[in-house]
């Protein structure tokens, strides 16, 4: 499964619709979270460990932004308290099944070259790089958007929550039914 910027944009635009840039040291450790939990779902392939079903893991991806969606939500009385906890086990969770959906392509590179460890790492660098600028992308939009008066801070969490939602069910569905 190649890396899918879809589902990253949705789950990160999820992710910072909480946070501003003052808060970017708990951003920053979520971003390594994700890099970190990516890195070892790729790394449990690589060397054998784990030998995961690409069709579950497809599933899964979308499934977590789906739940992460669902838990902005539920949870948006009291979104602008720090929910910490539950937010890097969501990005720890995507992270890794996003590394043991990408193993694939891994394994293609691992091939080629002389040691395992090299493409992990290039492959991880990639990813924590390109995690790193939309989010730095986003955070400049929401910052934008809670500018315009009319754009309350929890509105805008629950309207990209909801079209995110919507959006992955099809995703999921598609899984299921492909």
């Amino acid at each position: 499964m190649k890396f899918s910027l879809y589902n990253y944009i949705l789950f990160l635009t999820l992710l910072v619709a909480v946070f501003s840039f003052k808060q970017w040291k708990k951003i920053l450790w979520l971003v390594v979270s994700i890099v970190f939990s990516y890195s070892f779902g790729m790394v449990l392939v690589a060397y054998g460990h784990f030998i995961p079903k690409i069709d579950i893991i497809r599933f899964l991806i979308p499934f977590t932004i789906f739940t992460f969606a669902i838990f902005n939500i539920l949870s948006i009385k009291n979104i602008l308290i720090s929910k910490g906890k539950q937010v890097l086990l969501f990005a720890i969770l995507f992270g890794f099944f996003n590394g043991l959906g990408s193993s694939g392509d891994l394994m293609l590179q691992v091939e080629r070259s002389e040691s395992e460890l090299v493409p992990i790492i290039e492959v991880a660098l990639g990813a924590g790089i390109s995690v790193l600028i939309a989010v730095l992308v986003l955070l400049t939009v929401f910052t934008v958007l809670r500018k315009i008066p009319r754009f309350d801070k929890k509105i805008l969490i629950l309207a990209f929550s909801i079209v995110i939602l919507g959006l992955s069910v099809p995703l999921m569905f598609g899984q299921i039914f492909n």
